[in-house]
């Protein structure tokens, strides 16, 4: 089992702190990565996002890493843009920027899918990324 960074601890301490609070709270699910490279594409994790946006979160990202990130996101109806930034990948911190849009709300749960876009030359795919909120 994958050790947890300090990182991801905090922001899962952060998560069960505010999940007492409103705001959103999202899993991780899965992803694809376009075109198919051999990439993890199970991708447990969790996140919270406050009423203002505030949104934290951690998860085993396409390189069978942990990586915990932070910022805000902004929603425009159906369609949703976060930007902050991730640990877990090839820099120690980088910038995150990941547009989303909700696909299907029913019984108080939401499915959005992500769009990653390529940021590094060695992950060369594209990410479509399932999460469910409540």
């Amino acid at each position: 089992m994958p050790r947890l960074s300090s990182v991801a601890v905090c922001c899962a301490a952060t998560l069960l702190t505010c999940a007492a609070h409103a705001g959103t709270i999202g899993v991780h699910l899965a992803s694809v990565h376009l075109p198919q490279r051999h990439f993890n594409n199970t991708n447990p994790g969790l996140y919270y996002r406050t009423d203002a946006g505030w949104t934290a979160g951690a998860y085993r990202n396409s390189l069978r890493r942990t990586s915990a990130y932070a910022g805000r996101t902004w929603d425009w109806g159906r369609f949703s843009l976060t930007g902050g930034a991730v640990t877990g990948y090839t820099e120690e911190v980088q910038p995150l920027l990941v547009p989303s849009v909700r696909v299907v709300t029913a019984h108080g749960m939401t499915a959005r899918v992500a769009f990653i876009p390529r940021v590094e030359k060695r992950i060369e795919s594209h990410v479509l990324h399932l999460t469910v909120e409540y």
